[in-house]
């Protein structure tokens, strides 16, 4: 057996145990909070894979928690359950909790600067009034398609809201991506099975995206003027034992957090797709994740319980909760949409 070389080093706000096996095997455990600290001359980033574990906030029980984010104006972070067909919020540290029924499922969503939600319900897109429950749809989608529903979506840094669906029957790529900006609906990409990780980085200037059946999240360039994504490429392939990829959020560095449905974790990449922070999360379907808090600094993740075993709910009784941790980086607001 090799003996590990072990060594502590001050990351971030962070006492952490480095343990060497071999020159490409480290194991980093972060140890406790440390009195603010900076590596002298350092510019705050590491190459050494850093995990930080989740911690409980709200235990809704969710059968699909998603669509989390911060609102920085009210000062609480809202949530749905998909299939619980309703709209949950709370403070940042879990107390004030609402929860808001609705009467169709509510899949993602953004603030609209007049209070309102613009909705990407099930059956469409709508409005919502976030105090009555009360919903206006305005663009069906696919009503052909009776398998097929709304998913993730996010707003762009101009305020247009992008969001694809989902084939719940079997995963086929028949849905579309819509960009939705001043009433107008826009198909910019086709043929998807199950959208995921859209995100954009902090100049606008690229678009994240999963498709999550094929395991991979995408980066477009992203025209910022006319809101259209080219030049796609993969970004980053997620191993069999990190599941899929589902929601995601970037930080105000340009690092990626993706929630990992099946993976239990959220992971961290850096631009250029490398995994940098890891965070473990005590339920295996994490479905997606924000950044937010007074200082920006703390990270939300939302969970499911659906398609989840009596065994693996057993083992795992906190899977549809909401989890937080605090992170060394911080976040950017989620914006509101641009009627």
């Amino acid at each position: 057996m090799v003996k590990p070389l072990r060594e502590t080093r001050w990351i971030w706000d962070y006492r952490v145990e480095f343990c060497t096996f071999h020159a490409t095997d480290v194991i980093a455990r972060i140890c406790r909070p440390a009195a603010p600290y900076r590596i002298p001359g350092s510019s705050g980033m590491s190459l050494m894979m850093i995990t930080l574990e989740a911690q409980l906030l709200v235990d809704c029980h969710a059968t699909l928690g998603e669509g989390i984010q911060w609102n920085p104006a009210r000062r609480r972070v809202y949530w749905t359950d998909v299939k619980g067909r309703t709209l949950w919020s709370c403070q940042e540290d879990g107390s004030g909790v609402a929860r808001l029924d609705l009467e169709t499922g509510l899949c993602s969503f953004a603030f609209s600067d007049d209070g309102r939600i613009l909705g990407a319900f099930e059956d469409g897109l709508a409005w919502l009034d976030p105090v009555s429950g009360r919903r206006t749809l305005f663009e069906p989608y696919q009503p052909d398609k009776p398998t097929t529903r709304m998913n993730d979506g996010a707003l762009d840094r101009q305020g247009r809201f992008v969001v694809g669906g989902i084939d719940e029957a079997e995963l086929a790529p028949i849905t579309p991506v819509w960009t939705v900006t001043r009433g107008e609906v826009r198909t910019i990409i086709d043929g998807v099975g199950c959208a995921n990780s859209t995100a954009f980085s902090p100049d606008g200037s690229r678009m994240y995206f999963a498709d999550s059946p094929t395991g991979e999240i995408q980066v477009f360039d992203y025209d910022i003027g006319r809101g259209i994504p080219s030049n796609r490429r993969v970004f980053a392939r997620l191993r069999p034992s990190e599941g899929v990829p589902d929601g995601s959020t970037v930080d105000s560095q340009g690092g990626v957090w993706n929630a990992q449905y099946g993976g239990g974790a959220v992971q961290r990449f850096l631009p250029d797709g490398s995994r940098d922070i890891r965070i473990v999360v005590p339920a295996p379907n994490v479905t997606d994740c924000a950044i937010g808090g007074i200082k920006f600094q703390r990270m939300f993740i939302t969970t499911a319980r659906q398609e989840l075993d009596d065994r693996t709910l057993e083992e795992n009784p906190l899977s549809g909760a909401v989890f937080h941790v605090d992170l060394p980086v911080s976040g950017l607001p989620a914006g509101t949409y641009r009627r």
